[in-house]
């Protein structure tokens, strides 16, 4: 679901796979056999991810409202995270938060056709638009890397149709795509109904596409099926149904070794159709028809409990520095402002270290009654300039040693941790340590999203 052009979209993941080529697409006659039948009704579906895998996160998509802890609808054609119209993808498509529901345990984007209606967006302008669908990220809620991540997914059939699974970087906004890398785990087509067709872009001097599919040898439409990515520091590989998808996708690229956050879409038309118009889409008004999700689960490997965050308060500075102490050794406290930034992280505000006279500042907050056991403090920075002490660390108490890593010079926002940190007394206090000896304008490190895990 990346913004690239026709041909590469097709040449990376479509012509790797596909046995009948890369035509245009037209609209697709019902498959006259299967090899497999598979029931409209089912009950959910069950997935081992083998021994040594432990959850780590999931959303079963209980109850009757959607989780946003974990997931941020659209209402726009604009998206916020990529900063594009369209997604760069010329879908016909126009999101909304009514689009997207949760009820019988299950996640529900509808796509329907209505009599034309204006919608208006300033940053895209007013258009009539005839198709409505639904999208959600985990940008800012759920980002991790590496893992088992996997759905239990029931696409739509019909020409036109374009449901995704799939995954950016979470610094896409500082860096742009494709220099966020972007996963796709599912991408379905409906000229090629049996296939599960998977993709992977990165920046190498320029785009890098790789492609790679399966055919169950059944239609995956109006069923469920699970899609699956296995993700390592070198390899990607993708499963449908549990069986092993085309090929293995073997990597050192930097934007695979990063948190990335997910995305849910179903898509209509757009460049992988070769753009048709919106009267072409098998949709019938008053008939919508659904992306469903039963489950979407994120394992890690290791058969210890996954690391369980504790809650920092005021994690993302969008309350200033409430929550927060600064303390400072010769009154320059002022170097530590909470501020708005078009480049932050997520939200609107982070954390700034910054004067134009030497400063050292300690930015910290103290949790207690902690369990004791083993813990990390994680946090994204940005950070330029020449700093005497610049460290992300806990302390077990006032007086301790701190256990820290020194923050390198980051252009784009970098998610850090520290070594860990053992709490035996119940006792943290936990930040940022930064000291500029010399006045320098140019020096500063911006902080956000801190975390607490325990181990």
């Amino acid at each position: 679901m990346s913004p690239k052009v026709f041909s590469s979209k097709f040449m990376a993941a479509y012509c790797l796979v596909a046995l009948s080529g890369c035509g245009l697409d037209a609209p697709e006659t019902e498959p006259t056999a299967r090899a497999e039948a598979v029931a409209q009704t089912q009950s959910e579906l069950e997935y081992d991810p083998g021994s040594g895998w432990s959850l780590a996160w999931s959303d079963e998509f209980e109850g009757t409202s959607l989780n946003t802890g974990n997931w941020t609808t659209l209402n726009s054609d604009f998206d916020p995270v990529t900063n594009n119209c369209n997604f760069g993808t010329g879908e016909i498509e126009y999101p909304r938060t009514q689009n997207v529901s949760v009820s019988g345990g299950k996640l529900i984007l509808k796509a329907e056709r209505t009599a034309a209606t204006t919608v208006s967006d300033t940053r895209c302008g007013a258009q009539q638009r005839t198709l409505f669908s639904g999208r959600l990220h985990s940008k800012g809620k759920v980002e991790r890397r590496y893992g088992k991540l996997v759905a239990s997914i029931k696409v739509p059939s019909g020409y036109g149709m374009w449901p995704a699974f799939w995954t950016l970087g979470s610094n896409v906004q500082s860096v742009g795509w494709p220099s966020s890398g972007e996963i796709d785990i599912l991408e379905w087509h409906s000229n090629e109904p049996t296939w599960m067709k998977s993709a992977n872009h990165w920046y190498n001097g320029g785009q890098a596409d790789w492609g790679t599919g399966q055919s169950g040898g059944y239609n995956l439409a109006d069923s469920f099926h699970t899609y699956e990515l296995e993700w390592t520091a070198s390899t990607m590989v993708f499963r449908l149904d549990g069986r092993y998808a085309g090929t293995t996708f073997y990597h050192n690229e930097t934007e695979f070794q990063q948190n990335h956050y997910i995305i849910l879409n179903l898509a209509m038309g757009g460049n992988w159709y070769g753009y048709p118009a919106a009267s072409s889409i098998a949709l019938t008004q008053g008939q919508p028809k659904t992306m469903e999700v039963e489950w979407v689960r994120w394992y890690q490997q290791g058969s210890t409990p996954p690391p369980t965050n504790t809650g920092v308060s005021n994690a993302s500075f969008e309350s200033g520095l409430a929550d927060w102490t600064t303390w400072t050794p010769n009154g320059t406290a002022g170097a530590a402002i909470s501020e708005t930034y078009n480049g932050a992280h997520s939200g609107s505000y982070h954390l700034t270290h910054w004067s134009n006279s030497p400063f050292e500042t300690w930015t910290y907050q103290v949790k207690t009654g902690l369990a004791n056991g083993n813990y990390k403090v994680r946090a994204w920075v940005r950070k330029g300039g020449n700093f005497a002490i610049a460290r992300l660390q806990g302390k077990t108490s006032g007086s301790a040693a701190p256990v820290y890593t020194t923050l390198g010079t980051y252009g784009g926002w970098t998610q850090i941790e520290t070594p860990t940190i053992n709490v035996t007394g119940g006792y943290l206090e936990f930040g940022f340590h930064t000291q500029a000896t010399t006045a320098d304008g140019a020096n500063f490190i911006h902080m956000d999203d801190v975390e607490l895990v325990k181990l």
